[in-house]
């Protein structure tokens, strides 16, 4: 686990070490989600990229539409 400090302006530096175990590069779009005294960093998966892994897991007759996709990830248990 890294440390590192937040400036005046909000801003905080990823260390490089845990940078590089999550893959982070410069220019990467990040979600960032904050809880009662947490906040997490998450690389924004591309909706290509997360489509293509996908494939195979779902099996459904013709295309998949995302909004579909996103209601049936909604109603799993």
């Amino acid at each position: 686990m890294g440390k590192t400090e937040m400036d005046e302006r909000g801003r905080v530096t990823i260390p490089k070490e845990e940078r590089e175990k999550a893959g982070l590069r410069s220019g990467d779009q990040l979600q960032v989600k904050a809880t009662k005294g947490r906040v997490t960093i998450e690389k924004q998966v591309d909706l290509n990229t997360f489509l293509t892994e996908l494939r195979g897991c779902i099996t459904v007759k013709g295309d998949l539409d995302p909004l579909r996709l996103k209601e049936i990830w909604r109603t799993a248990p």
